[in-house]
């Protein structure tokens, strides 16, 4: 790619020297034939005078011929840029094609530990089309959120709140539903179903159920995004954490920045990223893509 770009660099430099060299070979000719024809006394001395233009013309001509110079070069970058970000995102999509191919394939051998354990998996893929994917995303959620769901419902056990209690253990209901736990399904559906009726003396006496339920799921499914390695955030070298989904959306702001030709901004976004590895084969092209703008804005 840079070969191919820096070759019609040349050849546009060359055009443009070829073109102002003719110019010049035409206006010193026409500068020769003034002479001779005042030599042989076919014009008079006072032609001679005509010959003055010769100098602010070539002038002129360098300063037009270093401009276009630039212009080509300016050029020239610009489309070894959009080249680099349009084979940076195809190196890019066949690299994170092959990440969640590789999870999936592993997803659905370690998810019938799930399945052993009580957990309604077929059900649960099922609802989501079996994409596994989706929901080792949910599942990732569930553990990030079940301390939340926990203390929000142990805060609204109270008398003057059985309503944001109930509207709490639907939430719960709907999110264990998704991944087939059952029997929290079950106990949340239980607690949403007596806080509507105003039963506070028998959610507290079913409260110890609702909580093991949810340590017993919070237990499984850790189990299960363990046994894979699946994390939904990244973290540099000083603890700092960046979530998939920002990491994602920029790096399409940097490949839009690249596409505008803004090397600068995407050379900020792109140093930032490769702090947060999230794959050493992505790692490495992000760096490389780097070393390119280098290279480019070097030229």
């Amino acid at each position: 790619m840079n070969c191919n770009t820096n070759r019609i660099f040349d050849e546009l430099k060359l055009l443009i020297d070829k073109s102002a060299l003719l110019w010049l070979i035409f206006m010193t000719g026409v500068s020769l034939i003034i002479g001779l024809l005042c030599v042989a006394g076919a014009l008079p001395p006072a032609a001679l005078w005509a010959l003055v233009w010769i100098l602010p013309s070539a002038i002129s001509l360098w300063i037009v011929v270093c401009c276009y110079h630039k212009k080509v070069k300016m050029l020239a970058q610009k489309q070894q840029i959009s080249m680099m970000a349009y084979h940076a995102k195809q190196v890019l999509e066949h690299l994170q094609r092959q990440i969640p191919d590789t999870l999936i394939t592993d997803s659905k051998i370690k998810i019938r530990y799930l399945a052993r354990h009580g957990i309604d998996i077929d059900a649960a893929l099922a609802r989501l089309g079996h994409n596994v994917e989706k929901y080792n995303e949910l599942a990732m959620a569930f553990l990030k959120n079940s301390d939340k769901y926990e203390d929000t419902l142990y805060d609204l056990m109270q008398a003057d709140t059985l309503m944001q209690y109930g509207a709490s253990a639907h939430i719960l209901r709907v999110k264990a539903n998704e991944l087939g736990l059952i029997n929290l399904t079950d106990t949340a559906f239980f607690h949403e179903i007596e806080s509507y009726a105003g039963e506070l003396d028998v959610i507290r006496a079913n409260w110890k159920k609702l909580s093991f339920e949810l340590d017993e799921a919070y237990g499984l499914l850790s189990e299960y995004i363990k046994s894979l390695g699946l994390k939904d955030d990244a973290i540099d070298q000083d603890g700092n954490h960046m979530s998939f989904k920002k990491w994602g959306e920029q790096l399409q702001e940097a490949f839009q920045a690249l596409e505008t030709y803004d090397t600068q901004k995407a050379k900020t976004i792109l140093n930032e990223l490769v702090k947060f590895p999230i794959d050493s084969d992505i790692t490495k092209a992000l760096k490389n893509i780097i070393s390119n703008i280098d290279e480019m804005m070097a030229v």
